[in-house]
Formats: C-alpha cells, sequence, structure tokens
C-alpha cells in the first residue's frame, strides 16, 4: 500500500509538470482523481491479495464514482509504474488486469490496453507514450522509449525505440532519446 502512495506522489508530481500553481489545480482534474482511485484500489489488492476482489464489494459505489468522474477503469491487478500521466481522460482509459507496465507512461487519451484475442499478458516498458485513441490489442510486448501514433493498433511486439503507427500498427522508424 505505502510504494502504491510512493507511485501516486510521483504521478502527481509527473502530472503538475512545472507549473507550480497547476499543483493546486491537479485536485479538480478527473485524471488525477482516476489514478489515485486505481492507487488506492492497487494497494488493498497487495495487501489483502485474492481476497480484495470480496472485500472491495462493500467500496464499489464509491470505485464506480471514480470510474463516471475520472472515465479512467483500470483494473486493479495490473501493475503500472510510476510517473502515470493521462493527459485527456474525458476520451477515456481502459487498462486490462493483465497489464504490466514500467514507469514513465503517458497516454493522450481514448486509450485502451488489454483486449485479449488470445490468452497472455501485456507488457509495456518504461517511458512509452500513446497517441489519442491508440490501442493494444495482445498480448504483446513493447519494450522501452515506444511512441505510438494516433488511432495505431498494437497487436504484435516491437523493440525498444520505435516510433509505431497504422492499423495494424507498423514501426515507422526506430529513434533514440
Amino acid at each position: 500500500m505505502l510504494e502504491q502512495l510512493k507511485y501516486f506522489l510521483k504521478d502527481y508530481q509527473a502530472n503538475a509538470g512545472r507549473q507550480k500553481m497547476r499543483m493546486l489545480l491537479l485536485w479538480i482534474n478527473p485524471s488525477i482523481i482516476g489514478i489515485l482511485g486505481y492507487r488506492i484500489d492497487r494497494g488493498f489488492f497487495l495487501l489483502f491479495k485474492g481476497y480484495w476482489k470480496y472485500l472491495r464489494l462493500v467500496f464499489l459505489p464509491i470505485i464506480y464514482l471514480i470510474y463516471i468522474i475520472s472515465r479512467i477503469d483500470i483494473h486493479y491487478k495490473a501493475s503500472i509504474g510510476h510517473s502515470f500521466k493521462i493527459l485527456h481522460s474525458s476520451l477515456g482509459i481502459v487498462i486490462s488486469g493483465e497489464a504490466k507496465i514500467g514507469n514513465y507512461l503517458t497516454l493522450t487519451g481514448g486509450n485502451c490496453i488489454g483486449i485479449n484475442y488470445r490468452k497472455g499478458i501485456f507488457i509495456i516498458g518504461n517511458n512509452c507514450n500513446l497517441g489519442a485513441n491508440a490501442c493494444i490489442i495482445g498480448p504483446c510486448k513493447l519494450g522501452d522509449n515506444i511512441r505510438i501514433g494516433a488511432g495505431a493498433v498494437v497487436t504484435k511486439n516491437f523493440e525498444s525505440n520505435s516510433i509505431l503507427i497504422g492499423i495494424p500498427a507498423i514501426e515507422l522508424l526506430k529513434h533514440t532519446n
């Protein structure tokens, strides 16, 4: 639970950026409310393990209210590293419980990670960015420093330092950070 709260502080700082005044306004931002809801849900899951799916029934009205306000539905079994940013949650965000995501993920909005058309998990490396309405349909594994263009649909594995575009996504080029 403590780790998830530490992660949330890093998420909060990442979403605020360099503008200190924005830190005050973030508390009314639906994105940060959704991220906080996920971090609390995930923290209790890590604390209570398999019992959480039963205990959380008591909290479902609050959880669904957070989903409605934020338009963010992240399964508590999804593992997401710190410094997680969502830029436009009004477009909706869905992340499967089968997702294992590294640090510094940025979602632009309208993103879906985790539509399984065959059994498996979704692995996304560190420092990745999904453009508006980009989806990851898998299972698949994506390396570090991947940029996915707006509207792209990723259906297979890609190595680090790639820029992906299209339906289905293809590698446009390799880049360096």
